[in-house]
């Protein structure tokens, strides 16, 4: 019965913890985030890291009136996808569709589990070179955050730049 097995993330708030970010990066509790096209979101009301590699992992996002949901609930959005506004403190993430929103998983400290992280991964959006056959294939638990949706290296400033050229390219052509 090892698929019932439940394994909790060894991921810790970083608010409740005696961990502290490193000189020089922001700390980006209660920004504003919002999607590329402005709509207000939420708020960042914690980040979770990985105390075994010293990495934050997730911003945690309070969502704000989404949709036709009036209530507030915590969410987790992989730290890779947030872009820190060049002039306020705002956190910038992808237009993600409402429906993607309501299906992310209620944030509970502490029972953030591989399970959770895979739902997060499976709403978000994954490479199809992970999909066979319409189902999501297992990655290595020792691999997962190697994914670019947790990657805070200054090559995915480059990447984003070009991948928005080909865009305005295309729709010029």
């Amino acid at each position: 019965m090892e698929e019932n097995k439940i394994i909790y993330s060894n991921l810790l708030e970083l608010s409740t913890s005696d961990y502290r970010l490193t000189e020089g990066e922001k700390d980006i509790k209660g920004w504003k985030v919002r999607n590329e096209s402005g709509n207000l979101i939420g708020e960042v009301i914690d980040l979770l890291f990985d105390p075994e590699h010293l990495a934050v992992r997730y911003m945690v996002v309070n969502l704000e009136n989404i949709g036709n949901e009036p209530d507030e609930k915590p969410i987790l959005i992989p730290i890779g996808l947030g872009n820190l506004h060049d002039q306020e403190n705002v956190v910038v993430v992808p237009d993600f569709h409402t429906d993607q929103l309501h299906a992310m998983p209620l944030y509970i400290k502490g029972e953030v589990t591989h399970q959770t992280e895979d739902t997060i991964r499976d709403v978000i959006g994954s490479p199809a070179a992970l999909r066979m056959e319409e189902k999501i294939t297992e990655l290595d638990r020792k691999a997962f955050y190697d994914h670019h949706h947790f990657d805070r290296k200054e090559s995915r400033v480059e990447e984003r730049k070009t991948i928005h050229e080909l865009i305005d390219q295309s729709k010029t052509s």
